[in-house]
């Protein structure tokens, strides 16, 4: 009888090492292994888009977003800005290399703005900045933004989101959501509902935020939801109807943060 209680003991035991610990252990295991994969440090190495002129008073830094490239919508959005013809400098950053994998992508984004945005503060003639991004490069946006911050707060900064994509490391759901917009001195995020992208189709509470979902149906646009906030503010762009902090400071008491407004067409 003791022999055979030992036996089931052991037996229990096996069983619970195998059905309770081994799964745990594993699940341990790979959780740090993904961590250490997402957060392990990147050479960033030489991106040419990131040369600008250190006597610029005013710069607009464009970033795309994951496993994007600047020629599908940047380039054109720089194009149409610099047609206006004014005193500032305008960036169409082509990060595409460190922007492929869904999760780094957010953490590359994030560490490269901090690399751009200290690069930016040692310019003693910059005055204005405007930060424009779509999905995951919003962490870029955020990069610069807070690192500048951290050596700048003469610089008025506008920060514009495109359907932000707000997890990051691909574990922090709400990172982007408590963070994009809050280091701005104006911040507005155009987002579509029907976006599955994670974070994209909400209201961002430190930004004054824009649905133009009706305006895509309205358009008769066929294209991806999680695309259509680039058209459509490259469409704005090109009327002159964007939203500029610098040429009109009264955009700050006209759309407070934390406020969802529809946008028809």
């Amino acid at each position: 009888m003791a022999t055979s209680g030992k036996r089931n003991r052991g037996l229990l035991l096996r069983l619970f090492i195998i059905l309770v610990c081994a799964p745990g252990i594993l699940f341990v295991l790979v959780s740090l292994s993904l961590m250490t994969y997402i957060f392990w440090p990147t050479n960033l190495g030489e991106i040419p888009s990131l040369n600008f002129r250190q006597n610029a008073e005013h710069v607009v830094i464009i970033s795309h977003g994951m496993r994007d490239d600047a020629t599908t919508w940047s380039d054109k959005l720089k194009e149409t800005l610099s047609a206006r013809n004014d005193n500032q400098q305008i960036v169409s950053l082509d990060w595409n290399p460190y922007a492929q994998s869904a999760f780094r992508c957010s953490v590359n984004g994030r560490r490269l703005g901090e690399s751009l945005g200290k690069l930016l503060a040692t310019s003693p003639n910059l005055r204005s900045l405007h930060l424009i991004a779509h999905s995951c490069g919003a962490f870029v946006s955020l990069g610069i933004c807070e690192a500048l911050r951290a050596h700048r707060s003469d610089v008025t900064v506008q920060s514009t989101f495109l359907d932000p994509v707000t997890v990051y490391g691909g574990a922090f759901w709400n990172f982007g959501i408590n963070r994009f917009g809050g280091c701005a001195d104006f911040s507005e995020a155009y987002i579509d509902t029907d976006d599955t992208v994670p974070g994209s189709n909400q209201l961002l509470p430190l930004t004054h935020t824009f649905d133009v979902t009706t305006a895509r149906k309205r358009a008769g646009f066929e294209g991806p939801p999680h695309v259509w906030p680039t058209v459509y503010y490259l469409r704005r762009a090109q009327d002159r109807t964007i939203l500029d902090l610098r040429a009109d400071p009264s955009v700050l008491t006209r759309y407070p943060r934390n406020e969802l407004e529809p946008l028809l067409q």
